[in-house]
């Protein structure tokens, strides 16, 4: 990431690497509770539990980023409509991540011994 970044990065990368950590050690410690999903209910139900992490996760950033974040000072204030496409669109993007996620997940689990 630090190559595609500018040089020096900005303030925000640490921020953006600290919270992939994050989701990266979440996914990780979630993979085997999800493989006991896959077991016990299919995988529809792992898909549903991915899709709406990744809807919770996504709707938490759009809220952090709105909050948290100075804009641009060049360009005027964000309205309503702005807003609705901004959540909208990382509420959508975080869901299918986590549809994504699932797929891989199932399909990396490990076979049963027959």
């Amino acid at each position: 990431m630090l190559a595609g970044s500018d040089i020096p990065p900005p303030r925000g990368f640490v921020w953006v690497v600290a919270g992939l950590v994050v989701i990266c050690c979440g996914m990780a410690l979630a993979i085997p509770w999800l493989w006991e999903v896959r077991r016990r209910q299919g995988l529809r139900a792992v898909l549903v539990r991915t899709a709406g992490i990744g809807l919770v996760v996504g709707l938490a950033l759009a809220a952090a980023f709105a909050l948290l974040s100075s804009g641009e000072p060049s360009i005027p204030p964000l309205g309503v409509a702005d807003y609705a496409i901004w959540f909208g669109v990382l509420v959508s993007v975080g869901a299918l991540n986590g549809v994504v996620v699932g797929l891989i997940v199932s399909w990396l689990r490990p076979r049963l011994a027959r």
